[in-house]
């Protein structure tokens, strides 16, 4: 079967990564003899269609695309306009066009229409996704531990609310943690933390990933105990108040399964020293940092 000639008229690129992108989303969904870049100079040669886009506008939020299917028995043009929201990444965008161009022709042809794009908001004022995300992310962390003792690893829990429009969000996290050797002969040291907070979003187009600014309130209870069962009784706890910034990434930025990175800094404001009888007390260090590494889930 002959292809889908798709030419970009205009938008933000017109060669390279972005258009590759609009082809093998076209060509995914086309099937057949799936879809080519080129312009109307191709109408001699065989072709399924002849499809023009534009991606204009004020940050080329909007999109039109023109197909002529030159299969189809009236032979006549279809156009379909697509207002996007500003905070959809580039990448998606030129997806989004590429599903678009494969609907059309395959319309025109009499052809079954693959699924219609989503991730834009048609000009005609279909409906759009809530303006709100809730997010769920869980992984492994590993960072500073006790003042001048070995570090520590744990896993963590974090949910998220996110603004689409304006790319503020909220977050409440979980973690826990113990050192990574003991810090004395047969004492054993345990982190349970939480917090909360939020910051500002942004898309990395080039990248399709997005980057967060995260500013948290912490409190971390810390337990200390010997690894003896015999003497439970010789438990310590500490506690302390802080506040850690962090910058967050997750790739690929819109899917619904994503990989979530992350490097934090934290300041302890307020606290309390371990003691456990007859051990020397163990400090908590006044800051340090935290890396993380886990996967993020889209729940809406």
């Amino acid at each position: 079967m002959a292809p889908i000639v798709v030419d970009i008229a205009s938008g933000p690129a017109v060669h390279g990564e972005l258009p590759a992108l609009l082809i093998e989303a076209c060509s995914r969904a086309a099937g057949g003899g799936g879809c080519a870049l080129g312009g109307p100079e191709r109408a001699g040669t065989p072709l399924r269609a002849l499809a023009v886009v534009w991606l204009d506008g004020p940050d080329h939020r909007r999109l039109r695309v023109d197909v002529a299917s030159l299969g189809s028995p009236e032979g006549t043009l279809s156009s379909r306009e697509l207002e996007f929201r500003e905070e959809d990444p580039l990448p998606d965008r030129y997806r989004t066009a590429g599903l678009l161009v494969a609907a059309l022709a395959s319309e025109r042809a009499g052809a079954p229409a693959p699924p219609e794009p989503s991730g834009a908001e048609p000009a005609a004022g279909a409906a759009a996704r809530p303006p709100l995300g809730w997010l769920l992310g869980a992984g492994g962390l590993a960072g500073s531990g006790l003042d001048g003792g070995p570090a520590r690893a744990g896993g963590w829990v974090m949910a998220t609310a996110l603004d689409r429009r304006s790319g503020f969000f909220g977050t409440l996290s979980v973690s826990s943690a113990t050192t990574l050797r003991e810090p004395a002969p047969g004492l054993s040291v345990q982190w349970l933390a939480l917090g909360g907070g939020g910051g500002i979003a942004a898309p990395i187009a080039p990248l399709d990933a997005l980057v967060r600014a995260r500013l948290e309130a912490t409190v971390d209870w810390v337990m200390a105990s010997p690894r003896d069962p015999k003497k439970p009784e010789e438990t310590g706890h500490g506690w302390a108040f802080g506040t850690r910034t962090a910058v967050d990434l997750v790739w690929p930025a819109e899917s619904g399964v994503a990989l979530f990175g992350s490097a934090e800094a934290f300041v302890r404001i307020h606290g309390t020293d371990l003691h456990v009888h007859p051990k020397p007390k163990a400090t908590l260090p006044r800051g340090g940092f935290t890396g993380m590494l886990g996967v993020q889930l889209r729940l809406q």
